[in-house]
């Protein structure tokens, strides 16, 4: 189901909140001084070249200070995405957008009936993929992610969503004798 974020409020409080996001390691007054300092020495030897009378490294050197500069602006946008993962007693919201935007769109899954599926990629050198699958619904998540941080991810998000489980299991009347892990 997707809605938008004035019926999600409604919700009950919540749980847990698991936020995933790429490895910004880039910040953007580093981005600012690494193309300072390649404009900077590509400039000094475009002018050397100049002076020797190689008139044509000029426009090249713009060319690809240009496209150093989009690269960073790409690499940077491409930092601020977010996907926040919201568990509330009976429900899974999952939020996808960028960071200081509100999320475009919001999908709400029923917690106790949630599986986490972590699927390998289409071919052999793919990455794998963790899948949310709810009542025939699924919605891959954690894109950004590599393939170790993606186990990591999928356990935890199984480790969250048995106590939703559980509490489905409590008011049907059965109550399990052990705790068990979704997808193994």
């Amino acid at each position: 189901m997707v809605y938008n974020r004035a019926p999600v409020a409604a919700l009950e409080s919540v749980e847990a909140r698991l936020v995933i996001q790429p490895n910004a390691s880039l910040t953007v007054a580093q981005a600012c001084w690494f193309m300072a300092s390649m404009a900077v020495i590509s400039l000094i030897l475009a002018v050397i070249m100049l002076a020797q009378g190689l008139w044509l490294v000029i426009p090249f050197t713009s060319l690809e200070l240009v496209a150093l500069g989009a690269a960073l602006y790409w690499a940077l946008h491409k930092n601020r995405y977010r996907e926040v993962l919201v568990f509330t007693p009976s429900h899974l919201r999952i939020e996808r957008g960028m960071l200081g935007q509100a999320a475009p769109v919001s999908t709400v899954l029923d917690r106790a009936r949630t599986r986490v599926l972590l699927e390998r990629g289409a071919h052999r050198h793919a990455p794998q993929q963790v899948i949310l699958s709810c009542m025939g619904r699924r919605l891959c998540i954690g894109g950004c992610l590599t393939d170790v941080e993606r186990r990591r991810v999928a356990t935890r998000i199984r480790e969250l969503l048995i106590p939703g489980w559980c509490g489905m299991a409590a008011e049907s009347g059965v109550l399990p004798t052990q705790t068990l892990r979704f997808g193994e």
